[in-house]
């Protein structure tokens, strides 16, 4: 593999990795057993990455070939324990995918919200949640009381909880 398409299988895996993870967890009930067939699934999507179609969404491609070596594992099991059927295995995988697709949209509305607000509400949700400061240190740097950070840290979390809500709700409704 070329070092470009490195990158892009690279970019594309940590996408993804999350998605993968909770599938795996969900199909395993095993933390150890998930990390393990996570790093088994990025192995084989790295050998298979030349046959990935990118016309298609790699997050599908990627839980299909999960969903192979979840089957393979539950196979390996001693007999006589209790697995997931395949078609639980399956369920799980679309499930997976149906709420990475769900929060994807959910983050195109919340860059959209973040845009509609104010420069200096803005720069404090940068703030506190990029750059991680504690209320007391954002407090200081803006020259504001701690209680007055709380309360617009407040108000614009709810605020782009609305819109986000406002802007899901006219998308599933076909809206703008």
């Amino acid at each position: 593999m070329t070092q470009p398409d490195h990158r892009i299988f690279m970019k594309h895996f940590l996408a993804v990795e999350a998605v993968l993870k909770a599938y795996l967890l969900s199909a395993t009930g095993d933390l150890n057993t998930a990390d393990e067939l996570l790093g088994e699934i990025s192995s084989v999507l790295w050998e298979k990455f030349d046959r990935y179609d990118p016309a298609r969404p790699f997050r599908h491609w990627a839980l299909g070939v999960a969903r192979v070596e979840v089957l393979k594992h539950r196979q390996s099991l001693a007999r006589g324990r209790e697995v997931l059927s395949p078609q639980a295995i399956d369920a799980l995988a679309d499930a997976a995918d149906h709420h990475a697709a769900e929060l994807d949209d959910r983050l195109v509305h919340l860059r959209g919200c973040l845009e509609s607000i104010g420069a200096s509400t803005r720069n404090l949700l940068r703030l506190r949640y990029w750059r991680r400061l504690r209320i007391s240190e954002i407090a200081r740097q803006l020259g504001k009381s701690t209680a007055a950070v709380e309360m617009t840290l407040v108000r614009a979390r709810r605020g782009l909880r609305d819109c986000v809500e406002g802007k899901a709700a006219r998308a599933a409704g076909g809206g703008s």
